[in-house]
Formats: structure tokens, sequence, C-alpha cells
């Protein structure tokens, strides 16, 4: 098997597997069935996101049925979790009390599939570490497959600003970035640290997926995946000679690479520099930028409704409305008109801000971003403090940064209610939190 070229001494991939399998095979039929189901995700992710979605939420439905037999409800003393459902409620009330009640009750309620699909993983389907490492060779098989489906669509369709298959959306770069993201950093810290002839295939699994991340065309996925790389190569035994040779090595292969798209596809090169530039919403706050334009959307709909927001997903609905009364036309608050001159630019209305946090200010008001603020902080400070639990285990010593990543502040994203997006966040981190069974002592001392 493959496995052994992925394998070293501290991270014994080949070995885990089989004995995870057997693992699996003494399981009762119901558990070991689920659980098998469970390491399917990824290849089922690779359909589209209906059976993804109906993949979680079966998960997430049968977890909660399953901790209403067994009566089994420690788990949710867990601070990230009770933030998150602190923040469901919230967004819950935000909807009820605004405009689209409906609509935006539904999106809100359904949102809570995604933190309860990170509880299965944790406390039911990834519990034990054998079984996690299945799920592994699970996420870094369907990571190669995906690269492979895109060298596919390159030689079908030719040079592209962005990369489509196999969904016919411009996400497949969240797949490789997102879904793979803690095989990818552990790969690194393996290749770091065992620099050796031994790790070809892993640096080159490591090569090609950011590669391939480059050639969808999607900027944000990439930096994300190059800087968590970037931040894994020092988040377990350092050996400063091997970082040295790693970059050197990747730093070649990359630049032929980019050499290469700068011969056949100049507008993708350009997507990454001038007109990455451009958009950034922090530096062009002008009003032909439309990444600014729809945090400031979210940024002014906040402020007309800054304590508890409109509901989830509203901003869809109302950006065209902000401030302004439907009856008679005028705007509700002088202040928060559409004309507000102290807010440059001019507002781009879209399905939602692209920024998790405006998005919160805006849906579900400061209560809503207070509370959705402290459940990212407490998902990242629990893997960060797993390393302290488990300093042997180069999986826990890298899974703080998938949290880091997504939830970074100032970054483009998708919605934070929506559909794509939370399916491509949540799996990975449910895997992250899995590496944490020490839940109940984490944050003791």
């Amino acid at each position: 098997m493959l496995l052994k070229f992925i394998s070293t001494n501290d991270l014994n991939i080949r070995k885990s597997f089989d004995i995870g399998f057997k693992k699996i095979q003494k399981l009762p039929k119901f558990e070991r069935y689920m659980t098998y189901f469970w390491i399917l995700g990824p290849m089922l992710y690779l359909l589209e996101r209906d059976p993804a979605d109906l993949w979680l939420t079966s998960i997430s439905f049968i977890f909660l049925v399953r901790c209403i037999i067994k009566k089994e409800w420690s788990w949710s003393g867990q601070l990230w979790f009770i933030f998150a459902i602190l923040l469901w409620l919230t967004s819950m009330v935000s909807a009820f009390f605004g405009p689209y009640t409906e609509f935006t009750f539904f999106q809100g309620f359904a949102w809570i599939r995604f933190p309860l699909y990170v509880a299965a993983a944790q406390i039911w389907l990834g519990k034990d570490y054998d079984v996690r490492m299945v799920m592994f060779v699970s996420i870094f098989i369907g990571m190669i497959i995906m690269c492979f489906i895109l060298i596919c669509e390159l030689l079908v369709e030719g040079p592209k600003k962005r990369l489509m298959w196999p969904y016919g959306d411009l996400v497949p770069g969240s797949y490789l970035t997102k879904i793979s993201l803690p095989v990818y950093c552990t790969l690194i810290v393996t290749v770091i640290y065992n620099f050796n002839k031994n790790i070809i295939f892993s640096f080159i699994s490591v090569f090609l997926s950011l590669s391939m991340v480059f050639a969808t065309g999607e900027r944000g996925n990439f930096l994300i995946r190059f800087l968590s790389g970037f931040l894994a190569i020092f988040s377990w035994k350092l050996k400063f000679k091997n970082i040295f040779k790693f970059f050197l090595l990747l730093l070649i292969f990359f630049l032929i690479t980019i050499f290469s798209f700068s011969k056949t596809n100049k507008d993708l090169l350009n997507r990454y520099t001038m007109d990455f530039y451009k958009s950034l919403p922090v530096i062009n706050m002008s009003e032909t930028n439309y990444y600014w334009g729809a945090w400031r959307s979210g940024i002014h709909q906040g402020l007309s409704h800054p304590f508890i927001g409109l509901g989830p997903s509203s901003l869809r609905k109302h950006c065209k409305n902000i401030g302004i009364d439907k009856k008679t036309g005028l705007p509700i608050y002088k202040l928060f008109s559409p004309d507000i001159k102290w807010l440059p630019g001019k507002n781009y209305c879209g399905n939602h801000p692209h920024n998790f946090y405006i998005q919160l200010f805006a849906e579900t008001g400061i209560v809503g971003l207070i509370l959705g603020t402290l459940m990212f902080y407490f998902l990242f400070l629990t893997c960060y403090r797993g390393r302290a639990i488990n300093p042997n285990c180069i999986i826990t010593s890298v899974a703080y940064i998938i949290p880091f990543a997504f939830f970074f502040p100032i970054q483009q994203t998708g919605s934070f209610f929506g559909q794509w997006g939370n399916l491509f966040i949540w799996f990975p981190i449910g895997f992250c939190i899995a590496q944490i069974q020490d839940y109940k002592s984490i944050f003791k001392k």
C-alpha cells in the first residue's frame, strides 16, 4: 500500500490504519456501519453539496438522538459548544424580531447541524485514535482524487481563470484547501522532521495540492493553504536545516509552476497580483471594489440594527432597503441612511458580506458578534491546549491551525449561515476537535 510512503516513525499511518479497521470490525453492528459511513465523508464531498449535506446532517441528527437515548450530555459543557448554542439561540431571536421571519428563522435553525457534527466526530465516531487515522487516509485519498480531477479539467478545457470541476461551481479550491487542511499540515511536518528520500511521496502530495489550489484561481483559499503550511512548519519539533531544505525545494518547484502558468495563463497570474491587490477591502474602499462594497453593506446593516440584527442571511433580502422605511420611503435613521458620508465607497448587494464577523454583526447584531467571536476563540483554544495534552502527536500539534485559518478576522469568506462554506469548514474542524479527547480537564488549569 502507498500508506508506507506517507508513514514515519513518529506517525505510522499504515500501522494505525490496519489497527483502526480491525477496531471498526469489532464494533457493534450499528456503530460499525455508522463509522464506515463517517469515513466515506470525503468521497461524498466530491459529488455535490446535497449528498455532503445529507451525510453531515444524518450524522448530526443520529448523534443527537443517541445522546437523548443514552442521556450523555457531559460533552455539551465545552465552552466552544456553549457559545455555539448561545449564538444559535440568538440567531433565532434575531429572525423572530426581523422582517423576514420565516426565511431567516429556518436559516438560523438549520445551522446547528454543523456544531453538532463536530461534537459527533469528537465524542462518538472519532473517539479512537486509530479510527481517526482511517479517516485521515480517507481525507488524503480525497485530496489526491481532487488534484487529478483538476488536472483533467486543465488538460480537457485548457488554461482558465477559475476551475469548476467536479461541481460546475467555483469551489473545488475550497475542497482542497479546507477539507484536507489537517492532512496537508501534518504531511508538511513529517517532511520537515524526516527530510530524506523516504518523504518524496509526501512532498509531492504537498506540492501537488498547493499547485492545484493555485490553479483554481481561488486566492483566499490559496493564502489559507500556503500560510497554514508555513505555520505548521513551526508547530512541532523544529529542525532548521530541514526547514531551509524544504523551503528551497518547494520554492524551486513552485517557481517552475508559476513560470509555466505565466506562459500559458497570464490572466490567472494577473489575478494573483494586481487584481488581488486592487480587490483588498482593507486597502481599496472605492466604489469600484465590490469586495469592499460587500463588507460595507454588512457594516451598514449592522449599524442600522446594531443590537440584535435582522436575522440569519437577511442581508440578501434587506441590502437594497437598508435604513429605508417601506411605507414612507424615507430613512428610518438619518445617521444610517444609504448616503452615510463617513463610510467610503458604496454598498454592493450580494447574498452576504463575505466576512464572518461583519455578517454576524449585520444579521445577529453585536450580541451575535460577541458570541460568535467567543465560539471561534474557544474552538481555537481547545485545539491549541490539546498540544500540551498530547505533545508527541503530530496531528494534534497542527490542529489549532485549522480554526485559526478559517476564522481569521480580515479575510474574504463565504456565508456564515450558507451550505457550501459550512460544509467545507466544519468537517475538518470536527476532525481536529476529535484529537482532543481530554476535553473535561483542558480548561481547568
